[in-house]
């Protein structure tokens, strides 16, 4: 059974499509899905010593450092729902330039870019 704390953590920062990620993933194994909930969320993610958001952005950084696309652009989507402030991922994100280089930290802005235009819309802004 999926710890709680883990699942909520999960939700938190994946977003309104958490639940369909974490069906993903229990499609590829259906252990992913479990270790995602009760090791990555519940455990590592719950330890103290960072807040939550502390712990979004060494997130965020990692997956742009890593070149992971996908999974960052389900974290800002989540990170934006959850009210974090898009001016703060940007920050984090020009960070990289220095720690990864230019076209990790560009790929890593456009992926931010189209996050915030899609969130604009959603909200009924301009495209």
């Amino acid at each position: 059974m999926p710890d709680e704390t883990g699942v909520a953590l999960r939700r938190r920062m994946q977003g309104a499509k958490s639940d369909a990620l974490q069906e993903a993933l229990a499609a590829l194994d259906p252990g992913l899905a479990r270790w995602a909930d009760e090791f990555v969320f519940g455990e590592v993610w719950a330890r103290p010593g960072l807040t939550v958001d502390e712990r979004r952005l060494v997130a965020l950084t990692a997956l742009a450092v890593g070149g992971h696309t996908a999974q960052l652009r389900n974290y800002l989507h989540g990170a934006l729902q959850d009210g974090f402030e898009p001016e703060k991922l940007r920050e984090a994100l020009v960070m990289t330039l220095v720690y990864a280089g230019f076209p990790q930290a560009i790929a890593s802005l456009v992926t931010l870019k189209e996050v915030l235009a899609s969130h604009e819309r959603a909200a009924g802004g301009a495209p």
